[in-house]
């Protein structure tokens, strides 16, 4: 299917220079901003107050500062508070505290290195994954790549989606709405089929500049065989190291508690990690951690910055509501 003309540019542009914010920056109310001497934009949301931007300036590294320092004149103009969510660490060295007055460490991208499939090892981990990948197998259950053009398959693909978002209970975060066969350009679909039924699967974003994909959703039927998803996700790495395709990015996914803290005084660092503790709780964080775990992957820091050292809780609302959390 062909892309929207209009859109194809800001598509390209995240697919060679995004990261974990590909969802977020992608989706339809996501604002966009850019200036004219770099190539380069910002994904944004605007919330009382507040520019909400998504991960880091997707632009090449050398131009990275430049375009914040215009993001932020631009925001400063228009009497808005700057909050960055999911930024890498180098990009947090370069603006804290030229730009940002408060970095703190919440999370890590996790990062699996098809040639270092975790099928192979020895260990109890390894041990468990192949116990589940064995049990789906035994059941029938193949994986699949979808890479033709098969309205019928894209709307079972489509209904493992639905079923497995109503089944969702309890508060929820999530970076952007699942559009699984929008913004095509760079998108590979691994599905996991029993008895001519689709019962899973997963979705590859491309990220060029990185030599990597990032799986950013990863869902199954109620009824799939145990095992199943563990299946999609070693198979896919079988895929990609046949074809020395790169790695795999997931996340960011929240810490078991927040690391550094810069720019705070000792009360609101307290009250910080306090509050982190709860939203874990409240929003069942572990959950994803846990699963990805046993894949044994390597990870890196990831971060929220604010450019005000008074975060209060119209900020952090602020924050909830691009977030798109739920309760």
């Amino acid at each position: 299917m062909k892309e929207d003309d209009d859109r194809l540019p800001l598509v390209q542009h995240v697919r060679q220079w995004g990261d974990v914010n590909t969802d977020a920056i992608l989706d339809p109310k996501c604002q966009i901003f850019k200036i004219p001497s770099i190539e380069g934009v910002i994904g944004y949301q605007v919330d009382s107050g507040h520019a909400v931007a998504f991960g880091d300036p997707v632009c090449s590294l050398e131009d990275k500062l430049a375009l914040a320092d215009a993001f932020q004149q631009h925001c400063k103009s228009q009497d808005l508070k700057v909050i960055y969510a999911m930024t890498s660490k180098s990009f947090t060295e370069q603006v804290v505290p030229r730009l940002c007055q408060v970095s703190v460490e919440f999370g890590k991208k996790l990062i699996l290195d098809p040639e270092n499939n975790p099928i192979h090892k020895t260990g109890s981990k390894s041990v468990l994954v192949r116990k589940k990948v064995k049990h789906a197998t035994q059941e029938g259950t193949m994986i699949k790549e979808y890479l033709t053009n098969d309205p019928k398959l894209e709307a079972a693909i489509e209904q493992v989606s639905l079923t497995w978002l109503k089944a969702r209970k309890g508060p929820q975060i999530h970076l952007g709405h699942v559009r699984l066969f929008e913004d095509r350009l760079g998108k590979r679909w691994f599905y996991a089929e029993k008895e001519g039924r689709v019962m899973a699967f997963l979705l590859l974003n491309q990220l060029k500049n990185q030599s990597s994909w990032l799986l950013n959703n990863l869902m199954m039927l109620p009824d799939a065989s145990h095992g199943t998803s563990e299946l999609l996700v070693i198979s896919t790495l079988e895929t990609l190291e046949k074809e020395k395709g790169g790695l795999i990015n997931y996340g960011p996914v929240p810490a078991p508690q927040l690391g550094e803290i810069i720019g705070l005084g000792p009360f609101s660092t307290w009250f910080t990690r306090n509050s982190f503790k709860l939203a874990r709780r409240i929003f069942r964080l572990d959950g994803h951690g846990i699963f990805w775990e046993k894949f044994q992957p390597t990870s890196q820091q990831y971060y929220l910055l604010f450019d005000q050292k008074s975060i209060r809780l119209k900020t952090m609302m602020s924050l909830m509501h691009a977030l798109n959390v739920t309760t």
